[in-house]
């Protein structure tokens, strides 16, 4: 009776992590971009295997990105608050509902992690991302000097965050190559065979 018990707890031990596994998606984000333009608005897509999310938002920055101002110092990162997240492709699946990923900190910085839902109804799922260290964002104005008894000032022009590495193109491999080279010219082989059939039996 006693092994028996054991056998049982050691089977829960072990297979009780599998059973929720097919709600949860872990994704590693590699690499994360966000643009803003000259009204605050963000714009961040976020790219891991098979996966590409793409939302937009706003960044809290009214002291100094939506007005006029008289030196930089009051430029500093703030918040990115996401408003609407697009047709995300997570996992290799595309989802059409995806919510509540927390992406920025109060200091602008890309968090470590973030969670949230894609999905509704029988495609709902946990989504858990893993996210890259940041860059930190790059702010651009432009320099308007003093005239005609106005004092110069600063507007900003708009914005750009990174963080992580950009996927590369895969480049096929040299054997990948030859291989298609030799599949065209045997097509191109069989083409010229049926017409040469074609030619001779016609005549």
């Amino acid at each position: 009776m006693k092994r028996l018990l054991w056998v049982v707890v050691i089977s829960f031990v072990v297979f009780a992590p599998c059973a929720n596994a097919d709600s949860i998606l872990n994704i590693n984000i590699t690499y994360v971009t966000a643009t803003m333009s000259s009204n605050g608005g963000v714009f961040v897509t976020l790219i891991g295997p098979g996966t590409l999310i793409t939302a937009d938002g706003a960044m809290a920055c009214q002291a100094w990105c939506h007005f006029p101002i008289p030196d930089l110092t009051s430029v500093a990162a703030s918040e990115v608050f996401i408003a609407d997240f697009g047709t995300a492709i997570v996992g290799g699946r595309t989802y059409n509902d995806i919510c509540c990923l927390s992406l920025f900190s109060v200091d602008g910085s890309l968090n470590p992690s973030a969670s949230g839902f894609v999905g509704q109804g029988e495609t709902f799922k946990v989504l858990n991302l893993t996210l890259p260290f940041g860059n930190g964002w790059s702010f651009n104005f432009q320099f308007f000097p003093a005239s005609g008894g106005s004092p110069a000032y600063y507007q900003f022009v708009g914005g750009s965050f990174s963080a992580g590495t950009p996927p590369v193109a895969t480049i096929p491999e040299p054997g990948t190559v030859g291989l298609m080279a030799t599949g065209l010219a045997g097509l191109v082989g069989v083409i010229r065979r049926k017409r040469l059939i074609c030619l001779r039996t016609a005549n």
